[in-house]
């Protein structure tokens, strides 16, 4: 494989990763806003649901993040 083609593969592969930074992000802040709507109108079990996606999204996203 040549440099530019390596360089290429890197290039491709740190696009990727951050388009699946920003909408693990946006799924998450997505999941908050619908938390706080949903346990404003009394509905906290939905509220609960909300939250439970949002941890899962940010710790999925800290886990990519800070992985060796």
């Amino acid at each position: 494989m040549s440099e530019d083609d390596h360089k290429a593969e890197k290039q491709r592969g740190s696009a990727e990763a951050g388009l699946v930074y920003f909408c693990s992000i946006l799924t998450g802040v997505g999941a908050v806003i619908g938390a706080c709507i949903a346990v404003s109108s009394n509905e906290y079990i939905a509220g609960g649901i909300f939250m439970l996606a949002a941890s899962m999204m940010f710790g999925l996203l800290a886990n990519a993040m800070f992985r060796n």
